[in-house]
């Protein structure tokens, strides 16, 4: 019996969804408005408004579980500008909430870039406000939001959001790492800190590979995107300058009842036509002027402006900052000499090109970032050398290291020490790295080693197995 009466339940609704459906294709065929029909169906999917959206509901507990302490963790620290910047970041996280919100009551519309630029303009502050803040101490903070905060870009990446999270995700933990190495046991709000971030950042991957895994998830049954009339007015911008160029087209059409007037004369039509003299002739000109060599054009303006962009904009700059050194906007400077007088001051070496920086000593930590053509040759580091974001530089060590960091680098010869062997080396996203090294004897030759680009990766059981790629 109880099987029956299933039987019967299932008829009827069937019954009735049936019913919705007919109801619907009267709608359509008598050319009624059935808008309010999907913005109904959108209300169920969505549980009456893109609040109550699951997907929404699992983004604001992301949000409580991680930035809103990541906003309370950051006025401990008690800088201004991390404060700003870390707001930014909550006001982005928002934005994107929004756009969430949206999607889970719209339909996808046919360009939703205007829907994603509230929280593009915030990302664009955000890294605004770490690249004017170098010399910072709390830079390492600035750039591991700076690095993570391009991760909520996701919404308009497919069909794999979740591996682009990852890259951006691993950027900022280049950063947040070295906050780890020096706050790990004597700042604990520090540590807090980067796992508050972190843990946004990690847990944004499973998110979107559960509710967005293709995409931004759009409501099929939904209604018009609130952003979608303001998108589409900006290309509707393109076809209203047609008339324009149609109307010009007349003005610029030529007569053509002249020439057909002249065309009529017959041989009388190259009457007027000027004579050709001896003079004019190529074979009477003299030597110097049958040359068929046409002068190529100056580019003084075109070399001019490449050199203007690569040069230092800014006045150079060697000073000590409490225990930092910073060096920058140096241009064609051979003789930068830094003479270290405590272990704890640490070099930071920022937009120098054409320059040398020699570093007596023994010190923290030297950083190179966004340097070209530059050389640096130190003694002893006691953490890490690290260079970030350089082209074409060379590092020497002349006492000892023990950790060198390659980050986004174009070009670097390094040379190490008989004391420096035992260096470690870490490289991510850079190409064209040598490091060379002392030979057998003192009297030979340095040994040049090429540090791998290439990789091959296999899938062995249920682990990646990856290695260098050798070329015979």
């Amino acid at each position: 019996m109880s099987v029956d009466a299933a039987i019967a339940s299932l008829v009827s609704r069937l019954e009735t969804v049936v019913s919705r459906l007919e109801s619907v294709e009267k709608q359509l065929a008598s050319g009624a408005p059935t808008s309010s029909a999907p913005a109904s169906g959108a209300s169920s999917a969505s549980g009456g408004n893109g609040g109550d959206s699951p997907f929404v509901k699992e983004y604001d507990d992301l949000i409580q579980q991680y930035i809103t302490p990541l906003v309370e963790t950051t006025k401990k620290l008690g800088d201004e500008v991390t404060t700003k910047q870390v707001n930014l970041l909550q006001q982005a996280v928002q934005a994107q909430r929004s756009v969430l919100t949206v999607a889970a009551t719209s339909k996808k519309p046919a360009d939703p870039t205007a829907l994603f630029k509230p929280t593009n303009d915030l990302l664009a502050e955000i890294i605004d406000l770490k690249e004017k803040n170098r010399p910072s101490k709390f830079f390492n903070n600035l750039s591991a939001v700076a690095e993570g905060v391009g991760a909520l870009q996701w919404v308009a990446v497919s069909p794999a959001p979740g591996p682009f999270v990852g890259e951006m995700r691993g950027g900022s933990e280049f950063y947040s790492n070295r906050l780890l190495k020096e706050f790990k046991g004597n700042n604990q709000d520090q540590v807090d800190w980067v796992n508050h971030l972190n843990g946004f950042l990690k847990a944004l991957q499973p998110y979107i590979k559960t509710h967005h895994t293709t995409g931004l998830t759009w409501n099929p049954r939904g209604g018009d995107a609130p952003a979608s009339a303001p998108a589409s007015a900006a290309p509707a911008a393109a076809p209203a300058a047609k008339p324009a160029a149609s109307s010009a087209a007349p003005e610029k059409k030529a007569d053509t009842s002249g020439l057909f007037a002249a065309l009529s004369k017959g041989t009388d039509v190259t009457g007027g036509l000027k004579k050709v003299t001896d003079d004019m002739k190529t074979k009477n000109r003299a030597a110097s002027e049958k040359s068929s060599i046409v002068p190529a054009a100056p580019a003084k303006g075109t070399t001019s402006t490449a050199t203007k962009a690569a040069v230092p904009s800014k006045p150079a700059r060697t000073a000590l900052d409490g225990n930092k050194w910073t060096v920058e906007f140096h241009n064609g400077n051979k003789e930068i000499v830094i003479e270290i007088t405590e272990a704890k001051q640490s070099v930071y070496i920022y937009k120098c090109l054409n320059s040398t920086v020699l570093i007596k000593g023994k010190c923290n930590s030297i950083a190179i970032d966004d340097c070209t053509k530059t050389a640096v040759v130190f003694d002893n580091v006691v953490a890490v050398m690290e260079a970030v974001n350089c082209k074409s530089i060379e590092v020497q060590v002349t006492g000892s290291v023990p950790a060198i960091a390659i980050d986004k680098t174009s070009g670097c010869q390094l040379y190490l020490s008989a004391s420096s062997l035992g260096t470690e080396i870490v490289t991510s996203k850079s190409s064209e790295m040598n490091v060379l090294i002392p030979g057998a004897k003192p009297e030979d030759d340095m040994v040049e080693l090429a540090v791998p680009e290439q990789y091959k990766t296999v899938v062995k059981g249920q682990k990646l197995v990856t290695e260098t790629v050798h070329h015979v």
